[in-house]
């Protein structure tokens, strides 16, 4: 499959900030399965990319007396090669973290009895394949239904499944919080995907889940949000524990007020 992605974001504030400086994590990772065409990150600052500690590609700017409005744009194509029951091709380029950090809680990812109770009541012989992830997942988008406007970025898992309402975001937390008390690392993804007909947006999140039993050793990329194996129509940016390692941006600022913040993502599918 072959996306074709834009991303804009623009911020504006009542006054102009004296300095704004932000990550950008908006390059495609280097899997085997997904190969860059052209890529391009437009920003008013300079940018510098690294390696994060997950091997993402990021960007930081700074920008010293920024206008009063500031507008960063991600335009690109990308070639995804399908994956047979959402299994990562294995690169060892990619694994700048094992397996086992993957299953240290976080704020945002911690668990709790409810969905301990879940997960044990959905796989009481534990998680040990892909499956065994689809059905956890299906069974926790029947208890969290896809509602926007009910959580933020700061939304827990346990808030979320409280509310039995969020979006991809909360999704892959509850999901990462129910793996991590099966004792089954599991990481966030952030990307984009082609929605077609289904509830997720253009700037999505999902999970990668880790199976080392039984002989395997693999990563397995779950869409939560709709319940299915992650595939050709879903573009990887970056991973982390949780959404504040992988979020697309993160920065601060002295001053500026108020910030108000416009988002447009759009993602054309071409077969190839």
């Amino acid at each position: 499959m072959r996306l074709i992605i834009q991303h804009d974001t623009h911020y504006h504030y009542d006054d102009a900030p004296k300095h704004l400086i932000q990550l950008l994590r908006l390059s495609p990772r280097e899997d085997v399965h997904q190969r860059v065409v052209q890529w391009r990150i437009a920003t008013p600052g300079k940018q510098t990319a690294f390696r994060d500690a997950f091997g993402n590609l990021t960007h930081s700017h700074m920008l010293s007396n920024p206008p009063q409005d500031v507008h960063l744009r991600v335009s690109g194509i990308v070639d995804i090669s399908p994956l047979v029951m959402g299994v990562i091709p294995s690169d060892d380029r990619t694994q700048t973290v094992p397996a086992i950090a993957y299953l240290v809680p976080t704020p945002l990812t911690a668990s709790f009895a409810a969905i301990e109770l879940l997960a044990k009541q959905t796989l009481p012989h534990g998680l040990q394949t892909g499956l065994d992830a689809l059905i956890l997942a299906r069974a926790i988008c029947q208890a969290v239904l896809y509602t926007s406007g009910n959580t933020d970025v700061t939304s827990t898992a346990e808030q979320a499944f409280t509310l039995a309402s969020g979006v991809c975001q909360d999704h892959a937390h509850v999901m990462i919080a129910a793996c991590r008390s099966l004792g089954v690392s599991a990481r966030y993804v952030s990307g984009y995907v082609d929605p077609g007909n289904s509830r997720a947006a253009a700037s999505h999140a999902w999970v990668d889940v880790w199976l080392g039993n039984q002989g395997q050793s693999q990563w397995v990329s779950i869409d939560v949000t709709n319940g299915i194996y992650a595939s050709d129509s879903h573009c990887r940016l970056a991973i982390g524990r949780d959404y504040l390692d992988a979020c697309p941006v993160r920065g601060m600022r002295d001053g500026g007020q108020t910030e108000q913040l416009d988002v447009s993502v759009t993602v054309q599918s071409l077969q190839q």
